[in-house]
């Protein structure tokens, strides 16, 4: 087995991930986690639909960085046509992995109908009105 993950078209040069953390992988720390040897160090959680709608706290938290060997966005909400903003967002900041977020159990995005509380409704409509 080699070091390299592959995803698509990006290779990750390692097999550690650090995991989108809110309040803790900010810049600063994806920076230090980098430069000791984490290869694939992704965003806080972003809000689709406050990053395409561009609130300045929630582009702070999809800060991308100059020095990093990959540039890895996650991406929560519910509603399908802001995630795909928040996503074209995401691409057009140079996100080289954008990861959508649908396993967090954490009670302040299930609550919201996001994360893990997708699986609720499988039948999801492409125009929700529910926004996280």
């Amino acid at each position: 087995m080699n070091g390299k993950l592959q995803i698509g078209d990006v290779t990750v040069p390692g097999r550690v991930l650090t995991a989108p953390m809110t309040g803790i992988t900010d810049l600063p720390f994806r920076r230090v986690a980098s430069a000791l040897g984490a290869p694939y160090v992704a965003t806080e959680m972003v809000a689709a639909a406050e990053l395409a709608r561009a609130r300045p706290d929630v582009v702070r938290r999809a800060a991308v960085g100059e020095g990093l060997p990959l540039t890895v966005i996650q991406l929560v909400g519910r509603d399908p046509g802001r995630m795909a903003e928040g996503a074209a967002m995401a691409e057009r900041a140079g996100a080289d992995i954008i990861d959508l977020n649908y396993g967090c159990p954490a009670k302040e995005v299930t609550g919201v109908a996001s994360g893990s509380a997708l699986m609720r409704d499988l039948d999801l409509p492409a125009t929700s009105s529910r926004r996280w």
